[in-house]
């Protein structure tokens, strides 16, 4: 070893040292220094996991015994033990054995209660109590009066901490957390029926820790807002009023929040973790004395230093031996470095998709030699003189599948890529490469002992691609094929026809299967717009004809699938040109009051996929037009049955009045009255004026200062004789006869 080398080797040795030196210094300082309260955060967060698993637990129990009380509440059986005064005794037996099944359901329930004020009894099902019917003057648990005397203090399905002494002769303390489901329907606000879940502070008392006893002064408890006890608290009993002590005046006075703190406990110094109030207004307290804490904190500081000593001891010992052989690891990794970064930057996958990529939109040479070596290059089985086919895959509801995918948008685009070009390798060779958008392409291979590249194997290998797409993935795409080229760089020219071609997917609906020369070959034919059904169209519109509307629509846009794609672009212009005429000549003639609704954005073709996304909104239009056209000839008609109506009371005592007169006013054919009345009413014009008359004769005929002959006259008739025969035959009676019977 050189000089130079050992003087390197000193430095690298030196430098190492004095790292290590610094490093574990300033590390035990600062653990010397705030290890104390680090120690401390660390505990109060454990102690407030455990403090929140508690207070979840209870959550849950509470939960648990609302939807426990509503389905006891709701429960058929149990329902006529609420509401029947002497229900019978069967239904009692079923609906206590219902109660037995509650109580045995859930482990922590000690009794369950229902109570009838009409029939004074209590129906119980308990682990400490007499089961059965109760009545209240013999009840065993005489402290659940309390609770129903003061039930508005209390809020619904708040659990009720409480001590109470059951047995009929040896009286025995629970302690329990009653929960209350009830109703009142009685006018002086007394209970009608409630159901009473008790809930056993025991088993409470296993998911809160109880240390108390054991001598360290650590004790976990349950405290309401005002301070008082809801489960044990080391040596002190449930339901103790604790809020005139220090500590527990500093958790009342931090309303809201979980926190901790560290004061005097019965005169030990003691760590004080709290969380914040839950839905009941509890909350959940853990004391630990200081000098626990202190004990671990001292034995994890000197530890510290002895590990920090041997850590020190053992780099000493390393950076000796690692100095002198640090070099040859150190030049392994800049080289191997250096071969991973070349790696990086030749990821022979990408580069090959962004090289088909370029090919494809003209971005490279196609000079076939030159595409040879560089599909060479990239390991592509391809070959540039072999008959080959260029294949556009469209993927379809494409807006639907960003919208599932999102971002992951390419990894299914490649899944789709991967399970093609898989199902296509095992007849002929594959690449494909994401061309953006919903677009891939797809090139193939002929191979001399596989397919050939006819249309009909073509067509069937496209299908099985389809299949495996949508057996994998759940979504179907659309191919658009181009004509066999002798050589790749013949096929890769003619992708901006196949864009152009993929356009005829329009026609034939998702999933379809489509051959680029077949599209290309309709630009020879010229189109004429059909202006006989465009007159069509606007007549059946005009007379709101909606199903005539559709059926010449959709000849008109049908016949647009024999031609180019501009083709159908033009006409769909052309026919909303139309229909916003239309709009336009039946708002002028008050035939529609408003314009109806309609998307213009669901007709462009840059925002569908098929033909019928577009004609469902041509539809709906037509069908608003006609319901509108419609509504509004009917209001007419109202108004025109209305206007007749008035004109025969107005002109019943006219002798002249018929319906000639009528439709004169009106300015209607008398033949078209007639008909358009009888369809819109039922009845026949001249019945309606005969009917009328007769009744203005009933009225007269009440009236004696008048005559026959003078209500004739007043009620149209100049002939009297036939005033009395017609009122015979209308009423079986003649006017005589009709004014003496009443």
């Amino acid at each position: 070893m050189s000089g130079e080398q050992k003087k390197v080797y000193r430095r690298i040795f030196i430098s190492f040292i004095a790292c290590i030196i610094i490093t574990l210094m300033v590390t035990s300082t600062i653990l010397y220094v705030n290890f104390e309260n680090i120690a401390t955060e660390q505990v109060y967060r454990a102690d407030n996991k455990n403090l929140l698993q508690t207070k979840n637990e209870v959550s849950k129990m509470t939960d648990t015994v609302k939807a426990l009380s509503s389905q006891i509440y709701s429960d058929y059986a149990v329902s006529k033990l609420l509401y029947y005064v002497n229900p019978n005794i069967y239904d009692v037996i079923f609906a206590q054995q219902q109660l037995d099944n509650y109580r045995a359901s859930l482990p922590f329930i000690e009794s369950i209660y229902v109570y009838n004020a009409k029939s004074n009894q209590f129906y119980i099902s308990s682990n400490s109590i007499r089961n059965g019917i109760q009545p209240t003057s013999e009840l065993d648990d005489e402290g659940i009066f309390d609770i129903f005397n003061r039930f508005k203090d209390y809020m619904p399905f708040e659990p009720i901490p409480r001590a109470y002494n059951v047995g009929a002769l040896e009286k025995t303390q629970v302690t329990s957390y009653t929960y209350l489901c009830y109703s009142i329907i009685n006018d002086n606000d007394q209970l009608n029926t409630a159901v009473v879940v008790n809930i056993s502070a025991s088993w409470l008392s296993q998911h809160v820790k109880q240390s108390g006893n054991d001598g360290n002064g650590e004790s976990t408890f349950i405290m309401n807002k005002d301070g008082i006890l809801y489960s044990r608290g080391g040596p002190q009993p449930m339901l103790t009023d604790l809020s005139g002590t220090g500590y527990i005046r500093k958790i009342m006075n931090d309303v809201d929040s979980s926190s901790y703190f560290i004061d005097s406990v019965d005169g030990v110094k003691s760590l004080v973790s709290y969380t914040s109030p839950d839905a009941s207004g509890w909350r959940y307290v853990h004391i630990i004395p200081y000098d626990e804490i202190n004990h671990d904190i001292s034995v994890m500081r000197y530890r510290t230093l002895y590990i920090t000593l041997g850590i020190l001891l053992l780099g000493l010992l390393v950076s000796f031996i690692s100095s002198n052989t640090i070099y040859r690891p150190m030049d392994k990794f800049f080289r191997r470095f250096k071969v991973l970064e070349a790696e990086r930057r030749s990821h022979l996958q990408i580069l090959k998709q962004e090289f088909l990529r370029n090919t494809i939109l003209g971005r490279e040479t196609n000079v076939a030699d030159a595409m040879q070596q560089k599909l060479n290059y990239f390991g592509s089985k391809l070959r540039v003189e072999e008959r080959s086919v260029l294949l556009l895959l469209k993927m379809d509801r494409y807006s639907e599948c960003l919208e599932r995918y999102k971002d992951g948008i390419a990894l299914n685009k490649y899944a789709i890529m991967n399970i093609c070009a898989e199902i296509a390798s095992a007849v002929c060779e594959a690449e494909a490469t994401d061309m953006g958008e919903d677009n891939i392409a797809i090139l193939l291979n002929e191979r001399p002992s596989d397919l050939t590249f006819d249309r009909e194997s073509l067509t069937d290998l496209l299908k099985q691609m389809q299949v495996a797409v949508e057996n994998h993935l759940k979504q179907t795409v659309s191919f658009t094929a181009s004509p066999v080229k002798s050589s790749m760089d013949q096929c890769v020219e003619l992708y901006r026809q196949l864009l152009e071609a993929s356009s005829h997917r329009l026609f034939e609906g998702h999933s379809s299967i489509l051959f680029s020369d077949d599209v290309m070959s309709l630009k020879s034919k010229m189109y004429v717009f059909p202006a006989h059904k465009e007159k069509q169209l606007v007549d059946s519109l005009m007379t709101g004809n909606a199903q005539e509307a559709k059926a010449v629509y959709c000849d008109i846009v049908s016949e647009t699938s024999e031609y180019p794609f501009t083709v159908i672009q033009l006409v769909l212009s052309h026919v909303t040109l139309t229909i916003n005429n239309v709009f336009n000549t039946l708002k002028k003639n008050n035939a529609l009051l408003a314009t109806p609704d309609f998307d213009t954005t669901r007709i462009s073709l840059n925002h569908v996929e098929t033909i019928g996304q577009i004609n469902e909104a041509f539809h709906k239009l037509f069908d608003d037009i006609g319901k509108m056209l419609e509504e509004k000839r009917s209001n007419k008609h109202e108004d025109l049955v209305k206007k007749i109506h008035e004109i025969i009371e107005r002109d019943y005592a006219n002798p002249n009045l018929s319906l000639n007169t009528i439709a004169d006013e009106l300015s209607l054919s008398p033949v078209y009255l007639s008909r358009l009345y009888k369809q819109l009413s039922a009845n026949a014009l001249s019945d309606v004026i005969g009917e009328l008359r007769m009744n203005k004769a009933k009225e007269l005929l009440l009236r004696p200062e008048y005559t026959i002959a003078e209500i004739a006259e007043r009620i149209g008739f100049t002939n009297s004789s036939y005033f009395y025969r017609l009122f015979k035959k209308s009423n079986g009676i003649t006017p005589n006869d009709f004014r003496r019977t009443k």
